[in-house]
């Protein structure tokens, strides 16, 4: 029988805010995991490589990737119950913002401390895509086409502000309008690079695949 030790394993649900369709990730994980690599865990099963730190907000508190402190604070420390849940900040550049939820809290086994991703929905946003807005923009931008740009449907729009708005000189809307030319040619690019987007794809092989590795390279470390 296997033998019992002194940890526990979180069985935690998380829902991405502000984008549809939903991205939900369920993933075990030690309550003994340090903050870092818990961090580094959701980056891998997301499948993002970068790294632009982190902010967890539970209990009226915030720590992040950017305090010495934090860096030594492990999951445990929260003394989190079933149900409870927190904010997690995935990429304090594009604000990735997470609701986590302890959905259960099971008695950890001897060897048995690697992460694992149980579940899942929902493609991860692609990384540095600009946030929320941005991968929304994406998505509207690949369903609509050039619909979306269309030059009279967007002249139709600014001449609607001018005229809600006839203090503003011309030039404030000749600024406009090159803004979001600027801007349709920054999501078209980004769709260009990262080719067409699936929404709703996810597989949890790759993800624990990817986790996998990632616990090999742990292993390897001194």
């Amino acid at each position: 029988m296997p033998k019992t030790v002194s940890f526990k394993r979180l069985i935690l649900r998380a829902v991405l805010r502000q984008v549809s369709p939903m991205v939900i990730r369920l993933v075990s994980v030690s309550d003994h995991m340090p903050l870092p690599e818990f961090h580094d865990v959701f980056r891998i099963i997301l499948g993002w490589n970068g790294d632009l730190g982190y902010i967890i907000r539970v209990h009226g508190q915030e720590f992040n990737s950017f305090r010495r402190k934090t860096r030594s604070k492990a999951l445990h420390e929260f003394k989190l119950h079933r149900q409870e849940k927190f904010l997690y900040v995935c990429d304090t550049l594009d604000m990735w913002e997470w609701d986590v939820r302890v959905l259960d809290i099971q008695e950890g086994v001897e060897g048995d401390h690697a992460p694992v991703c149980v579940g899942g929905r929902g493609a991860a946003p692609p990384e540095f895509c600009g946030g929320p807005t941005g991968y929304r923009l994406m998505l509207k931008r690949q369903r609509e086409g050039a619909a979306m740009s269309d030059p009279v449907r967007l002249e139709a729009g600014v001449q609607m502000l001018a005229e809600g708005c006839p203090g503003q000189s011309a030039r404030t809307w000749d600024l406009l309008r090159t803004v979001l030319d600027e801007g349709f040619h920054s999501i078209d690019r980004r769709l260009h690079e990262l080719g067409p987007l699936q929404p709703d794809r996810f597989s949890l092989k790759e993800a624990n695949a990817r986790l996998s590795e990632l616990a090999q390279r742990w292993r390897l470390w001194p």
